[in-house]
């Protein structure tokens, strides 16, 4: 999404200035802007859900990480994430379209935008909220919450000098993740908050600005933006730098995937035991085989010896 909703802005907006003509413009223009802010917001919103995750999953309660800590739960998280963030932002649909607004060199032009004042008064405060204050917030609690919960499990831990530093190690990494992601959030979201909150107190002013000023404000809009997308696609880096857990699971799987292609390596250990087992079922029937006619000899030397007790007896 990260890809697809720059390449757009650079090719159809911003850069060369492309647009659908005719009726699907307008179209184009709500379905564009609303599923953009929604995939940004869903991915604030998986961040939180994945504390709530890591909060439960270092709880003392095994009812509760038994419950919470489970495929089902997360599916539900994911789900309630998704769900939340579509109708939040359907007002997007509704006051976003193409309007001929000034640009830079004072002349009309075709842009994505809403005009109505109050409108980008109510997404400034939108923004602010949604986007760059409660994603933020409510990770710190969780992860302060998550850091309690650890600090509790030391407590009634054994305290060995292994367990003590395990616990300090999985603490410090904790720490440094969460101000890691929070500081990114926020350095990297307010600054296109700090836009529309510009965009909605000067919008009385529109006419009177010169062409400099609105150079200057297409040039910030236009950082603003870059940094918006560099928070969304930027994820994956971060977490493979700051994150040891996540680069081992990482290069776990490209372990894995290349293990079935190695001939010399697990293919031929799973070829062994195969021919292992075959030769241990092998061995077990020669050996039911020879039980069976041990068994068949037992029963022939039993009929003989009864056979001639009853002989010995009538003579």
């Amino acid at each position: 999404m990260y890809f697809v909703g720059l390449s757009t802005r650079i090719l159809l907006d911003d850069g060369y200035q492309l647009s659908f003509s005719g009726v699907h413009s307008d179209i184009y223009c709500k379905i564009r802007t609303y599923f953009v802010y929604v995939y940004f917001a869903i991915s604030n919103w998986f961040f939180v859900c994945a504390s709530l995750d890591r909060f439960y999953s270092t709880n003392q309660s095994a009812v509760q990480r038994q419950h919470f800590c489970s495929t089902r739960m997360a599916f539900k998280f994911i789900c309630a994430a998704i769900i939340g963030c579509l109708l939040v932002h359907f007002h997007v649909i509704i006051f976003y379209s193409y309007f001929n607004v000034l640009n830079q060199y004072n002349r009309l032009t075709l842009s994505c935008t809403a005009i109505d004042i109050v409108y980008n008064i109510f997404f400034a405060f939108f923004m602010l909220i949604f986007f760059s204050f409660l994603p933020p917030v409510l990770m710190s609690i969780i992860g302060f919450l998550t850091l309690n919960n650890i600090r509790k499990t030391r407590r009634h831990v054994n305290p060995t000098n292994t367990t003590q530093i395990k616990v300090r190690r999985d603490r410090n990494q904790l720490i440094k993740s969460l101000l890691i992601q929070i500081t990114i959030l926020v350095v990297l979201t307010t600054p296109h908050t700090c836009y529309w909150f510009y965009i909605a107190f000067t919008a009385n002013e529109s006419s009177t600005k010169t062409n400099c000023v609105r150079a200057w404000e297409k040039l910030i809009l236009t950082i603003a933006r870059l940094l918006l997308y560099i928070n969304y696609g930027s994820t994956f880096y971060t977490q493979i730098i700051i994150s040891k857990t996540f680069k081992k699971e990482f290069i776990k799987i490209f372990d894995n995937n290349k293990r079935p292609i190695d001939d010399s390596g697990d293919a031929k250990s799973m070829k062994g035991r195969i021919r292992e087992f075959k030769e241990t079922l092998n061995q077990r029937d020669q050996q039911l085989k020879n039980l069976e006619s041990l068994v068949t000899k037992l029963m022939l030397d039993l009929e003989k010896h009864e056979a001639h007790e009853e002989t010995f007896k009538k003579n």
